[in-house]
């Protein structure tokens, strides 16, 4: 392609971002297309547009500039690499975005821009992160408990996601306990109990979570709810993991089922289960 006509291309693909709303379809597939194209004229169109007069625009900006990757044809040959190709412009990115989320006024924009500094994995964001934990905005912490969960090691994040494990919006207690208890390794009392305190949570989601969380920390208060968890028969294989080590058992397949686990915790404590009835 000539490159004046790659340029309209790309400027077309940038004007489809703000056709419709927000959450279609049509413009998200033009950011991705965005993403998945980037180079240097992106970069810089998208960081102008992070300091545009219009909300819409910063929001589109922040989206596009957080994942920017090289195109397919400049990766190297193996599959993994052809599929995630490295991150481009990341620290140029992560200057816009921080400067963004102290200055911006409009919550849509915002919530672009703190997505936008999680996906960039750049352990510097977490300061910036930190004071929106507390936002009036069920979106906004949204936005924070899933990109405090992309730093998971880092202290002062987990410090973060702790209370927001009780937050009154199931979606970020959802997340937020997922990143305390399944990507982080920490482990300590207030963070065991912040799990604890979710075992009886109203959403499925976020009690599945306690459980895969205290289950990787060899908890054994996640015994009985893992039990019931399995004697209903459904459960995300995501958590196999936890489910595992609380049980010494060998990494699976991915193929254990529930009577498998079942199984598997009567014979690790059969102190703490039911009487098994006689077959």
């Amino acid at each position: 392609m000539r490159p004046h006509k790659k340029i309209e291309a790309i400027n077309a693909q940038f004007r489809a971002t703000l056709a419709g709303g927000y959450d279609g379809d049509k413009p998200w597939s033009a950011v991705r297309y965005l993403r998945l194209h980037g180079n240097r004229f992106i970069f810089e169109k998208a960081a102008a547009w992070c300091v545009s007069q219009s909300p819409y625009k910063r929001a589109r900006g922040a989206d596009i500039l957080c994942q920017l990757r090289a195109p397919k044809s400049a990766a190297k040959k193996s599959r993994i690499e052809i599929r995630f190709p490295n991150p481009i412009f990341v620290r140029e990115s992560f200057e816009i975005l921080s400067r963004l989320v102290t200055t911006e006024s409009d919550e849509q924009a915002l919530e672009s821009a703190l997505f936008g500094l999680g996906h960039l994995y750049e352990e510097a964001a977490v300061p910036f992160l930190i004071p929106f934990a507390n936002h009036p905005s069920d979106e906004i912490r949204f936005a924070v408990a899933c990109s405090l969960g992309h730093f998971s090691q880092n202290s002062a994040a987990v410090e973060a996601l702790i209370p927001l494990t009780s937050d009154s919006d199931a979606e970020v207690r959802d997340w937020a306990t997922f990143g305390i208890g399944n990507q982080s390794d920490a482990d300590y009392p207030e963070l065991r109990e912040a799990l604890y305190q979710r075992l009886n949570d109203t959403s499925p989601e976020v009690r599945e979570e306690a459980i895969a969380g205290l289950a990787k920390r060899k908890d054994p208060r996640a015994v009985v709810p893992l039990f019931k968890l399995m004697k209903r028969g459904s459960y995300f294989v995501v958590h196999d993991h936890g489910f595992e080590t609380l049980l010494d058992l060998e990494e699976s397949d991915r193929d254990r089922g529930p009577d498998e686990y079942i199984d598997a915790l009567y014979e690790k404590f059969p102190e703490l289960l039911p009487a098994r009835r006689a077959s």
